[in-house]
């Protein structure tokens, strides 16, 4: 049956041939000159050098009753005397799809077999898939060839088929148009499940409308051919067939990825979304309520400030309701003589640089060392302190470890030390106080387990959780549209994270020694009330300042002070070339108190129909193109 889509007959101009023929030569004469000129004529490839070609380039493609395409590609090529392993066959299988394109079509490709038929060419190979392209490497990677060589790869594609009201089609490149070298010779056949239709066929560089050599239709069979396709040129075919005779023509589509697919806001999506969040948001309080809370002596408030360990194991324990603050009576003493280190460490479960500096003012103020404030030199210079060791200290046998290694680690290198030079040398001194004030708290019953070592556990569970919680995030974008889904568990970990502050829990005793500690704290916050006191109680200034420094109330604790003669107190363990007064002292001792801190814990740094106006060279499923390694 002849094809439906045909040529008219040549036109040829009226004139004497041989005039024409003069003209043709002088203009394609002038044409090759300016392009020389211009730079465009070049010299011949290497593959033109060489011969590299493809002599021939066979297809034979078969429309299943199943929808799939069976190809078999017979490729005659010829290296020259180029050494080469082998050729490559690269075949498109993701293509735009122009109805909406939110989607990639795909024609997913199952390969049969690789053979060199008549060939001693070696018919091993690999596959590679990138960016929706099947690279098929056929050769020994270990072996080359020169010459001609025959290579036959069999594969089937899924999806290639386009469906149309009055027709069904295979719109297919056979060649691709990726070749780097040319082809002398390229056939197609293709079989129909039921009597083609039309047929029809497009040669040359991508986009091209021009005819091939030959179409024809006979039957269920569409033959075409075309010679001579140079580098980049391809060979192109359409075919038309009864609708009806396959099982599918649907197209195989896939979103593809974007951030707002990703994260689809859908009912589905924001509802499971809001029910993970709560139920993951539940679970945390939960935790939170049950671990992180301090405890009390169960059912007396009052009684919790003095409680033993005896009365918590006769009465039993509770936990601190949320919310539920019982009034604070003022204690006028230090709860049973507590150091300033101590209190501020207990009080928010934090063993911080302020409190070692605190403690250095209270060993001086116990008299086991003296700070002279040193004299500034220079105009932008700030002020600086000397530590000295006093030789006889009342009772060293008071001191608790973390003073011990405090007083050990200010003076490892003599009995005077400049402040300024202890720092970057003495952070690892202040982690070793701090770590012994931390087990202090443990060993007197007020923790059950170290407050640094429960705020690490929930650091480490709450980056655990956010850390999942992300990679099911990216998993859920990356492969589904569910990516807002997940994100609850990265909100439950960051919880989790902020929530590490409060994880520490006072034991009953802890809640206890707390209320009165925070009593004393009302003391010293609102001493200024009993100024009048203060009168005859001068040395009182000096033994709580320490604990005025860790509570931050130390202008509090001046005023309460002002106008009263403490300087003999002062004189004892601090000295300055300034004469006293209460508020100007109590500056100098949170200058040093700010400078100590920051300087003893500084480190050291250390698809359209082919047969519409869109059809064309190029165009449709398969392609890609190839060449030699």
């Amino acid at each position: 049956m002849p094809s439906l889509l045909q040529f008219g007959p040549e036109r040829r101009e009226p004139g004497c041939g041989r005039h024409r023929i003069a003209r043709v030569a002088f203009v394609a004469l002038a044409v090759l000159l300016a392009w020389a000129a211009l730079g465009v004529v070049g010299p011949p490839s290497g593959a033109q050098v060489s011969g590299e070609r493809i002599e021939s380039f066979d297809a034979q493609l078969t429309i299943n009753p199943s929808g799939t395409v069976s190809v078999v590609e017979t490729i005659r090529y010829n290296f020259g005397f180029n050494a080469r392993h082998g050729i490559i066959r690269e075949i498109p299988t993701r293509f735009v799809y122009e109805p909406d394109d939110r989607y990639d079509r795909v024609t997913p490709i199952a390969l049969g077999s690789v053979s060199t038929p008549g060939s001693d060419a070696p018919d091993e190979y690999t596959v590679e898939t990138t960016d929706g392209v099947v690279a098929v490497k056929i050769g020994d990677p270990d072996r080359t060839i020169t010459g001609a060589h025959t290579y036959e790869i069999r594969y089937t594609i899924e999806g290639a088929l386009n469906s149309f009201a009055d027709h069904d089609e295979l719109y297919w490149n056979i060649t691709g148009n990726g070749w780097t070298v040319p082809i002398d010779s390229t056939t197609a056949e293709v079989r129909t499940p039921s009597p083609t239709t039309q047929v029809g066929c497009f040669a040359g560089a991508g986009g091209s409308r021009l005819w091939c050599d030959s179409a024809d239709a006979n039957g269920d069979v569409a033959t075409f051919a075309q010679s001579e396709l140079t580098a980049g040129e391809g060979l192109t075919v359409v075919v038309g067939f009864e609708p009806g005779a396959v099982a599918t023509t649907e197209p195989i589509l896939e979103e593809r990825w974007s951030i707002t697919r990703a994260f689809s806001v859908t009912p589905t999506t924001v509802g499971l979304s809001t029910l993970l969040l709560v139920v993951v948001l539940f679970l945390v309080g939960r935790l939170l309520w049950s671990v992180g809370r301090d405890r009390r002596l169960r059912g007396d408030a009052v009684a919790t400030a003095f409680a033993t360990d005896a009365d918590v194991e006769l009465v039993g324990d509770e936990r601190v309701a949320l919310g539920r603050g019982e009034p604070i009576p003022v204690e006028f003493v230090p709860p049973d003589g507590l150091r300033p280190g101590l209190i501020g460490t207990l009080v928010d479960e934090v063993a911080h640089p302020l409190d070692v500096t605190a403690t250095i003012i209270d060993l001086a103020v116990r008299g086991y060392l003296r700070i002279e404030e040193t004299k500034r030199s220079g105009f932008f210079r700030r002020a600086d302190w000397r530590l000295i060791r006093l030789q006889d200290p009342p009772n060293p046998d008071e001191l608790q470890p973390y003073e011990q290694s405090l007083l050990s680690g200010l003076f490892q290198d003599g009995d005077e030390v400049e402040l300024s030079d202890l720092k970057k040398k003495f952070a690892e001194r202040m982690q070793k106080v701090q770590k012994e004030l931390y087990s202090e708290t443990v060993d007197r019953g007020w923790f059950a387990r170290r407050p640094d070592h429960t705020r690490l556990l929930w650091l480490f569970a709450g980056i655990s959780l956010a850390l999942l919680g992300t990679a099911l995030v990216v998993l859920a974008a990356v492969y589904s549209t569910w990516g807002l889904v997940p994100i609850p568990i990265v909100i439950g970990g960051l919880v989790l994270l902020v929530g590490s502050r409060w994880a520490p829990s006072r034991t009953a005793r802890g809640t206890g020694v707390l209320r009165r500690a925070l009593g004393f704290r009302r003391f010293i916050e609102e001493s200024e009330a009993r100024r009048a006191e203060f009168a005859e109680k001068k040395n009182l200034f000096t033994e709580y300042l320490p604990y005025a420094v860790v509570f931050g109330a130390t202008e509090k604790w001046a005023k309460a002070f002002e106008g009263l003669d403490a300087a003999e107190a002062v004189d004892s363990w601090y000295s300055s070339s300034r004469g006293f007064e209460a508020s100007a002292f109590v500056g100098a001792v949170e200058s040093f108190s700010t400078s100590a801190a920051g300087t003893l814990s500084a480190s050291a740094s250390s698809g359209s129909s082919g047969f519409s106006g869109g059809g064309g060279s190029g165009g449709g499923f398969g392609g890609g193109g190839g060449g030699s390694w």
